[in-house]
């Protein structure tokens, strides 16, 4: 993975100190005045935490979600997704990395749920790869690119379990052999149907543990 230089951090550090001065941070969900985070510390602070995080644990696979969809959770996740802003997801990949050391959970690789090239380029980018890219590089562990969404699905707002769980069936492959164990991150965990599809896929490339965690979970 390449490293950024000391210069290159020092050149970055001086325009972040000249941006904060001609255009002061604000949080995205109060617009309280920060120090450069994009959510302050007071919203932070009101983020719901599930104390359960633990969904699900088949062998080697587990399902985790760190917070609660609704709230801040969920403004941040609308923020990130539809109003463009994507540097949010270097704050939510900080929550991940806080929560994978508190529960020492360790692993080689951090990837992320896919998109169809059509819904990537109306969104503009994958919000799910953009914190798996973040989380990687605050782990210091390596980014795994080896699989894509090969058909196009429903959006899964509006249908039953049953109907999601037949939405995702085989709607993604991966492409290469995953050499260790894996970290998966997506934005919002509902019925598992996405989850499970996406870590099947991974499954038949991989005889290592695999890791699902959602930032927030939607009941």
């Amino acid at each position: 993975m390449p490293k950024r230089t000391s210069n290159s951090l020092k050149r970055t550090s001086l325009l972040k100190k000249i941006s904060f001065l001609v255009f002061p941070p604000h949080c995205v969900i109060c617009g309280k005045e920060t120090n450069g985070e994009n959510i302050c510390k007071d919203c932070l602070s009101k983020i719901d935490f599930l104390e359960y995080p633990l969904i699900e644990h088949r062998g080697k696979f587990f399902f985790y979600a760190i917070t609660n969809y609704e709230g801040i959770s969920g403004e941040v996740v609308r923020k990130l997704k539809f109003f463009n802003l994507k540097s949010l997801s270097y704050d939510i990949a900080e929550i991940f990395a806080d929560f994978i050391r508190e529960n020492k959970i360790e692993a080689d690789f951090v990837s992320y749920v896919p998109m169809t090239q059509k819904d990537r380029r109306k969104r503009g980018f994958n919000q799910s790869r953009l914190i798996a890219k973040n989380l990687s590089e605050l782990l210091d562990i390596g980014f795994f690119e080896g699989i894509e969404k090969v058909r196009y699905t429903e959006k899964q707002v509006g249908l039953s379990r049953s109907k999601r769980i037949e939405n995702m069936r085989n709607a993604f492959c991966a492409r290469e052999k995953v050499p260790g164990d894996l970290i998966i991150v997506d934005d919002v965990y509902t019925t598992g149907a996405t989850a499970h599809s996406v870590v099947k896929a991974f499954s038949r490339k991989s005889c290592f543990n695999i890791y699902f965690i959602a930032f927030s979970r939607k009941i």
